[in-house]
C-alpha cells in the first residue's frame, strides 16, 4: 500500500506516495522528489491570482498522473522519465529544459508549448496500441522471413522522438511519417521506404540502410554518422548474391547541416539533394550520383568522392 502524504513543500520527499485526486494549485514542489508518486485525476492547476505550480528540477520519474492537469505549472528542468502522463492537459505549462524519456503521453496536445532544450524520448511499447503492435508484428515479420508477423505500414503516422534503436525495420513503409527527432542508432532500416518522411534532427548513426528511399525527405541537422546507405546487395532465395543491387535513394532529399562523418554511400542516389553544410568528412561517396545536388559549404575532408 502506498504512504498517504502530507501538503508537499519546497525540497519535500514525495517518493511514492498516494496522492491520488489532490489539488496542488500553487504548491512549490522546487526540488521535491516525486519519484513514483501517484497523481491520477490530480491536479496542478492554479487560479489567475495565484502563482503556478513550481515544479522546478523535481525528480518525477514513473509518476502516475493520467488525465491530471499540469495547467499554468512550472516544470522547467523536472525529470518526467517513464512518468504516466496519458490525458494530462498542459495548457500554459512552462516545460522548458524538461525530461521526457520514455513517458507515456498519449492524447497530450504539446502543440505551442516551449520545448527549448527539452529531452524527449518516447518508447515503442509507450505508443498507442495499433503503433506498437504495428512495430512489433513487423519485428516478427523480419524474425521469421515472412512466416508470421506483418510488414509495418506506417505511411504519414506521427511518431516524432520515438526511440527505434536496435529495432529491425528493415522493408517498413514510413512514407511521409513524422520522425523528428526520432532515434534510429544502430537500427536496420535495409530497403525500407521513408520517402517524404520529416526527420528534422534524427539520430540515425551507425544505423544498417542499404538501398533505403528517403527521396524529398527531410534529414535537416540529422545525425547519421558511420550510417550504411550503400546499395542493398539483391539476393536469390538461398541467400545467394544475384550479382544486382538496389541502391539507396536520397533524390531531392533535404540533407542540409547534416551530420554524415564516415556515412557510406557507396552507389547512392543523391540527385537534386541539399547537402549545404552537410559534414561529409571522411564519408565513402565513390560511384553515388551527384547530378544537381547542391554542396555549398558541405565539409568533404577526406571524403571520397565520385570520379
Amino acid at each position: 500500500m502506498r504512504p498517504t502524504c502530507a501538503i508537499p513543500t519546497y525540497g519535500a520527499d514525495l517518493s511514492n506516495c498516494d496522492l491520488r485526486g489532490t489539488q496542488l494549485g500553487g504548491a512549490d514542489l522546487t526540488d521535491a522528489n516525486l519519484f513514483g508518486a501517484d497523481l491520477r485525476d490530480g491536479t496542478l492547476m492554479t487560479a489567475a491570482a495565484e502563482g503556478g505550480t513550481k515544479f522546478v528540477n523535481a525528480e518525477s520519474s514513473n509518476l502516475e498522473m493520467e488525465w491530471g492537469s499540469l495547467k499554468g505549472a512550472n516544470l522547467e528542468g523536472a525529470n518526467l522519465g517513464s512518468a504516466k502522463l496519458t490525458g494530462i492537459k498542459v495548457k500554459d505549462t512552462n516545460m522548458r529544459g524538461v525530461k521526457l524519456s520514455n513517458t507515456s503521453m498519449e492524447g497530450v496536445d504539446l502543440s505551442g508549448r516551449d520545448l527549448t532544450g527539452a529531452e524527449i524520448v518516447i518508447s515503442v511499447d509507450s505508443l498507442p496500441d495499433d503503433l506498437h503492435d504495428t512495430i512489433r508484428n513487423h519485428e516478427k515479420w523480419m524474425a521469421s522471413f515472412g512466416a508470421k508477423g506483418k510488414r509495418a505500414v506506417l505511411d504519414g503516422a506521427e511518431l516524432d522522438n520515438v526511440e527505434f534503436s536496435g529495432i529491425n525495420l528493415s522493408g517498413a513503409s514510413m512514407k511521409d511519417a513524422a520522425l523528428t527527432s526520432a532515434r534510429f542508432m544502430g537500427s536496420s532500416l535495409n530497403i525500407a521506404d521513408l520517402s517524404g518522411a520529416n526527420i528534422y534532427k534524427g539520430k540515425l548513426d551507425k544505423a544498417e540502410m542499404n538501398g533505403i528511399n528517403l527521396s524529398c525527405a527531410d534529414l535537416t541537422e540529422a545525425s547519421l554518422t558511420e550510417a550504411d546507405i550503400s546499395a542493398a546487395d539483391i539476393k536469390d532465395r538461398e541467400g545467394n548474391s544475384t550479382g544486382r543491387s538496389w541502391p539507396a535513394n536520397l533524390s531531392e532529399a533535404n540533407l542540409s547541416r547534416c551530420n554524415l562523418t564516415a556515412a557510406i554511400l557507396r552507389g547512392a542516389i543523391l540527385s537534386n539533394s541539399n547537402c549545404n553544410g552537410a559534414n561529409l568528412r571522411g564519408a565513402d561517396l565513390s560511384n553515388t550520383s551527384i547530378d544537381g545536388a547542391r554542396l555549398q559549404g558541405a565539409i568533404i575532408t577526406e571524403a571520397k568522392l565520385p570520379n
